[in-house]
């Protein structure tokens, strides 16, 4: 994979910029991530940080509500945003003539919103339909949010973004102003623009746009203390679903470890795709599961690596549940087979490749690089670091955090009739 080119700098009010030009096509996408998620979120007021990201389209000085997407929509581009625990993210991928018109729009929201009693008492109505119908009402809709609860206890992870109904219905005006001013600030963002530009002018139109921009930002975060998992513990949920799942959860190191690679392996080779141990046994030959997967949830205080197995109908959970602890007591006993291995890692050089032909993966990965390793360059290095991976880190890493370690293991059952 050809090396990835990219310009830094800041503006002398904090903002950071990342410039990274590909000519290949007309397009460019522009990203502009805040260093603020639900984790930063006050007491009494979980779900203030995903409620925000909606408001940020309701207006702003010189933008009508939900005009935003209207502009960027006529250009013949797309925009959207995401919240998790420790960032938010919003972007534009428009053609390349249209810089100037998405650098204006995300520094009016910037400088100032809309924030209107009626704005926002309609996007609470609309965030909490959202929690109604993609967690409380959707089948295992709330397994993530328990996972959270139980996994991460006593921390200010604990709380999904989704955030909580009763707080959510409390926020006032206030509170969505005093939370603009606090955390968009250019100081506590990061400007990535990838695509078909000129540098010269690109930089031009950044300080025109950005440049004059005065806010003090954040000067002190709540602390999150994330305390070690010491004890496991077992819970049982009833849903309106008509399979079981079992969720066996164990904890991992945080974001920028060895383990984002050497635990990628493992979860390949234990279930993530049809030749792995697991799901061969369970879902093929046994045919206990209907479905299997095993991936790890990475922040930037903490992680998680969650095993997700959906039975089939009449099969015993405490066989499932065994039937994984044998199995990976095995994959660290006895090894694993050089040819899946090698598999395994040109299968992630591949997605990886692919992953980076698209512009939208490039801003990301880029501004996750910035925001949790201060570290631009790691983009480049990605591969060479998977590469690196010997079959004893793998297994080094299986022993230091699943052999015997303390567990959360979730049921959702169907109701009882």
């Amino acid at each position: 994979m050809n090396k990835i080119e990219f310009i830094e700098y800041n503006l002398d009010n904090g903002l950071k910029i990342v410039l990274q030009r590909d000519r290949r096509l007309p397009l460019i996408n522009l990203t502009l991530g805040y260093k603020v998620g639900s984790k930063d979120e006050q007491a009494g007021k979980k779900g203030i940080a995903h409620l925000f990201e909606h408001l940020m389209f309701q207006g702003s000085a010189n933008i009508k509500k939900n005009e935003h997407f209207s502009i960027i929509q006529n250009t013949g581009g797309e925009c959207n945003a995401y919240t998790n625990q420790d960032i938010t993210v919003y972007y534009e991928k428009i053609p390349s003539n249209f810089l100037e018109t998405a650098l204006w729009l995300e520094s009016d929201r910037m400088i100032s919103l809309n924030l209107t009693e009626e704005n926002l008492d309609n996007q609470k109505k609309v965030v909490i339909e959202e929690k109604h119908s993609r967690y409380d009402n959707a089948p295992y809709g709330t397994s993530f949010i328990n996972i959270l609860k139980h996994t991460l206890i006593n921390s200010n992870y604990e709380s999904a973004t989704i955030g909580n109904e009763k707080d959510i219905l409390a926020f006032t005006v206030e509170d969505a102003i005093g939370f603009h001013k606090k955390f968009y600030s250019p100081s506590n963002a990061v400007l990535i623009l990838s695509g078909d530009f000129e540098y010269r002018q690109a930089k031009f139109q950044i300080l025109k746009y950005f440049g004059s921009i005065k806010k003090p930002g954040v000067t002190e975060r709540i602390p999150n203390i994330v305390n070690s998992l010491d004890n496991s513990d077992r819970l049982t949920f009833y849903d309106n679903v008509k399979l079981p799942v079992l969720y066996i959860c164990y904890r991992i190191p945080k974001i920028g470890n060895q383990e984002d690679y050497t635990l990628e392996y493992f979860t390949n080779l234990m279930a993530n795709n049809k030749s792995s141990i697991l799901y061969k046994r369970l879902v093929y030959e046994k045919k206990l599961l209907n479905s299997l997967q095993v991936f790890k949830y990475q922040i930037e205080q903490a992680g998680i690596l969650i095993f997700v197995a959906m039975l089939n109908e009449g099969t015993n959970l405490d066989n499932v549940e065994n039937e994984i602890y044998t199995a990976i007591g095995e994959f660290y006993n006895d090894g694993f087979i050089d040819t899946d291995y090698e598999k395994i890692k040109n299968e992630i050089v591949y997605h990886i490749t692919l992953n980076y032909s698209v512009l939208m993966n490039i801003n990301l990965e880029l501004l996750h690089n910035l925001f949790f390793h201060n570290d631009l360059n790691r983009i480049n290095t990605k591969i060479d670091n998977y590469l690196a991976v010997k079959k004893e880190d793998v297994l080094k890493s299986v022993h230091d955090y699943l052999i015997n370690k303390p567990k959360i293991v979730i049921q959702y059952l169907p109701f009882k009739k």
